[in-house]
């Protein structure tokens, strides 16, 4: 069985160690790892222990990589899924569905959805209320964005089906638009409008109650 032949911190990191094995280069692993698994120079080690300490430090890793990805902002939970699957298929140099069967990954979203760093209601109010906010837009665009990012359907209709801001909300993505468009016909305005607030996601009585509050303005 191997034995522990030297321990050293690395140059680029002093947070990890790098293992060596009877002489060669096994494994980097984190200072806390070290600690919890009490390793140290001519212990021995068998194939199941060294086995089950990588699996610990890959969990470890990978839950680092996951917290630090929601530190810049809310995520749904596919989203850091989908990004833990994206740096396991890179580190294990296999394709994104084969990364996807990893056991891990349910473990980390667990432990994520446990402690509230994943919470799809929560990340469905604030993508809605950031939406709105910044770059409006209807209903039937934010359902589609929401499912893209895997919120489910029971979620998006508890948020939107009960929107009465449509309206306003509409006018307000039409605010910078509208300046540009004030000398055009009422059937060019029309155009525009309908034409707009389409592409943004608004429905049709939306935009004909939006359409005839700035042809009344004229």
């Amino acid at each position: 069985m191997p034995k522990i032949s030297l321990i050293e911190p690395q140059k680029k990191n002093t947070s990890r160690f790098n293992i060596f094995l009877d002489g060669k280069f096994a494994f980097g692993i984190s200072d806390q790892s070290l600690l919890e698994n009490n390793l140290k120079v001519g212990k021995i080690l068998t194939e199941d222990e060294i086995s089950k300490i990588l699996v610990r430090e890959q969990l470890s890793k990978l839950t680092e990589i996951a917290t630090n990805f929601l530190s810049f902002r809310q995520r749904s939970e596919k989203e850091v899924r989908d990004h833990l699957i994206k740096k396991i298929a890179v580190r294990e140099n296999v394709k994104f569905n084969q990364a996807s069967e990893s056991p891990l990954i349910e473990k980390i979203i667990s432990k994520l959805k446990k402690y509230s760093y994943i919470n799809d209601l929560e990340f469905a109010k604030w993508y809605v209320e950031s939406r709105l906010r910044s770059r409006p837009r209807g209903s039937r665009l934010l359902k589609l964005e929401l499912r893209k990012k895997g919120i489910s359907d029971s979620i998006i209709e508890n948020l939107l089906s009960k929107s009465d801001k449509e309206t306003e909300y509409a006018k307000k993505a039409l605010q910078k638009k509208i300046k540009s468009w004030q000398n055009l016909s009422n059937l060019d305005l029309k155009k525009k409008i309908y034409q707009y607030l389409i592409s943004k996601g608004f429905d049709f009585e939306t935009i004909k109650e939006v359409f005839a509050i700035f042809s009344n303005k004229r």
